[in-house]
């Protein structure tokens, strides 16, 4: 059972029949469950500007992109209302950060 619910959760893309919310993470919290950032040049707080990680900066944009079927989704409320601390101008920063990263790996 722990393959289909793991695969389930990281990529969401069955609608939520096998888990109940996206797997989705920022850098802090890469940064604390692993050592994937050690090393790294970007900072895991900041979701834009040049130092921006890269992780932190497509979480929020993924949330901002999937905000009206996230809402409906009671797991994802905590998630939902960090969203809403963010003013128009830090999403719109955000949207153009991650459109970069998207580009930039050719997607």
């Amino acid at each position: 059972m722990e393959l289909p619910n793991t695969l389930g959760m990281s990529q969401f893309g069955d609608g939520g029949l096998m888990a109940s919310k996206p797997y989705v993470a920022t850098g802090k919290y890469i940064q604390r469950m692993s050592n994937h950032c050690k090393g790294c040049r970007f900072d895991p707080a900041q979701s834009t500007g040049n130092d921006a990680c890269p992780f932190t900066t497509l979480y929020w944009d993924f949330l901002a992109r999937h905000e009206a079927v996230l809402r409906t989704n009671p797991r994802m409320a905590m998630q939902m209302k960090n969203l809403d601390r963010l003013d128009v101008e830090a999403r719109a920063a955000i949207a153009a950060q991650a459109e970069d990263h998207r580009h930039a790996q050719g997607q």
